[in-house]
């Protein structure tokens, strides 16, 4: 956890206002309660939003803030987003999001394709970025949120909202991201469960 302190830091040193919202994909919440606390550490009483990001089907996150406490899920079937399968949370991470994050959210396997798809296309000057599944998943919640007027208003989003998201990795298996890239982009762009 202590090394995505650096990457935070680097990300913090570059912004000149700070976020209003950051996604943060997560499985056991390692790497979602280190960003966190670090932006509660630079940001202080300006530390934005944070929304966890799962898999549906590896939400051991969401059904722990649910049920506010600790729970472990047994995961019956894989997640595209393999770095997000996981099915106990860490201990030291969840004593750090129960005091950072806001919201939690799970995302279905479907909306992912379409979101790699649409980094590796981009539109106008946008650069073309080759994500990895995991990566994308706060950004499959920001373009759900578009498309689902009641997720937007509960997250709090509007016209003045500053999304901080961090791709976590690049395109970690090549077979499946050649995969996506042939699939239909028309899948639907829904998110699942939301918790805050």
């Amino acid at each position: 956890m202590l090394g995505y302190g650096v990457m935070t830091k680097e990300i913090n040193d570059e912004l000149i206002n700070p976020p209003t919202h950051i996604l943060l994909q997560s499985a056991c919440g390692g790497f979602a309660a280190s960003v966190a606390s670090f932006l509660r550490q630079y940001w202080g009483d300006q530390t934005p939003r944070v929304v966890i990001v799962e898999s549906e089907l590896a939400s051991c996150l969401y059904e722990s803030a649910k049920a506010n406490e600790v729970k472990r899920v047994k995961i019956k079937e894989e997640t595209i987003m393999t770095g997000l399968s996981c099915g106990e949370v860490s201990e030291i991470a969840w004593q750090i999001l129960t005091e950072e994050a806001n919201d939690f959210v799970t995302i279905p396997d479907k909306i992912v394709p379409p979101t790699v798809q649409l980094l590796a296309h981009p539109n106008g000057d946008d650069p073309l970025i080759e994500a990895g599944e995991s990566a994308v998943a706060g950004l499959a919640v920001i373009i759900s949120a578009g498309k689902q007027p009641d997720l937007k208003t509960k997250l709090g989003l509007d016209e003045n909202s500053r999304v901080l998201l961090i791709g976590s990795e690049g395109v970690t298996d090549r077979e499946i991201f050649n995969k996506i890239m042939k699939g239909d982009k028309n899948v639907g762009q829904t998110c699942s469960r939301f918790s805050s």
